[in-house]
């Protein structure tokens, strides 16, 4: 067993070390550091997004996201127009997001905003999103959720026509990602059915 003092290394019960014990442990102590260290700043690029129409929105790193397959979908009469429906994920009951009508009430403003182009074909998606702020949530979405490297992307702060859930955008050469405060669109889908 050993303790570190100010960079020295001391085994437990003896006073003296050898210079060459206390190099190699401290360097391999170091490469360790440095290995967590890059291990932490690749897992910083690499993000997950799910896609609706032409758009793709970012998820923060702290939501946990479930693809869930939904046999029995409830449809509720006098419910807002987002919502197709509420469903029991073990015994939890979630309402059901439809966000191409989100999207189409939220980027009515922005010009040349495509909506209706569905990248997924025919299919509908249903993620179960879980934020520690609201209680958990089915998002129903047109292609399951892709990773991606973000270190070639550059961001910006996003056009004021978008909605304010939008925190940045995201392009690169081909594409281009929203960054989703996802706490604001959840409070958003809450002042949409009032």
């Amino acid at each position: 067993m050993h303790t570190v003092e100010k960079n020295n290394v001391i085994e437990k019960g003896k006073l003296e070390s050898k210079s060459s014990d206390i190099n190699s442990y401290t360097s391999i102590l170091n490469l360790a550091i440095d290995s967590n260290k890059q291990k932490k700043a690749t897992h910083k690029i690499n993000r997950f997004f799910y896609s609706v129409g032409e758009h793709s929105f970012l998820f923060e790193q702290s939501l946990k996201v479930e693809n869930v397959s939904l046999s029995a979908i409830n449809n509720i009469p006098h419910t807002p127009e987002w919502c197709t429906g509420i469903v029991s994920v073990r015994g939890v009951i979630m309402p059901i997001v439809n966000m191409r009508l989100i999207l189409k009430n939220e980027f009515k403003k922005v010009k040349n905003k495509n909506i209706d182009n569905n990248k997924g074909g025919n299919k509908t998606y249903y993620l179960m999103v879980e934020h520690k702020q609201h209680a958990p949530i089915i998002l129903q979405i047109d292609a399951l959720p892709e990773m991606i490297n973000i270190k070639d992307f550059t961001y910006s702060k996003p056009l004021k026509s978008l909605p304010n859930w939008i925190e940045k955008t995201w392009k690169n050469t081909t594409s281009k990602l929203f960054e989703v405060n996802h706490d604001k669109l959840f409070n958003t889908i809450k002042n949409i059915s009032n």
